[in-house]
């Protein structure tokens, strides 16, 4: 008997996306998950891919101690995770502690999804030509 549906990997993304932020979509959908250091401002930044959601959701049982309207979607490769207020309508990131998990605590990350996905992709530039002309030399 399967307690479990066999395509549940990533149902908590599938269920929100049409909520969440256009710009974390774009992100995800084309690079499915990113893990670095964006320096000071950022921090070390862990975006999940879309496989982990559900699972680190299920595991973490994020269902006791947040509200449905928090949709967790990385961390900082520490205690705590980014989470989405899907009440704000906006696309601002929110640090929450793992432990404890309580929405109280949540603080604001980033003023915009979009700003951080704009900083992975000039360090991804940067690092690619950095390798290119390592690869010449």
């Amino acid at each position: 008997m399967t307690l479990f549906a066999p395509n549940t990997v990533s149902d908590r993304y599938t269920k929100k996306k049409s909520r969440l932020p256009e710009s974390y979509v774009s992100f995800i959908e084309a690079s499915d998950g990113w893990e670095g250091d964006l320096g000071d401002y950022y921090g070390y930044v862990v975006i999940w891919d879309k496989a982990k959601i559900q699972e680190y959701w299920d595991s973490y049982e994020m269902v006791k101690y947040l509200p449905d309207y928090w949709f967790p979607f990385g961390s900082n490769g520490g205690g705590d995770m980014l989470c989405f207020n899907l009440k704000t309508k906006g696309d601002a990131s929110f640090l929450i502690p793992f432990i404890p998990m309580c929405e109280q605590d949540a603080m604001e990350h980033c003023v915009s999804f979009e700003l951080i996905a704009t900083e992975i992709a000039q360090r991804s530039n940067a690092d690619e030509a950095a390798k290119a002309e390592g690869d010449m030399g």
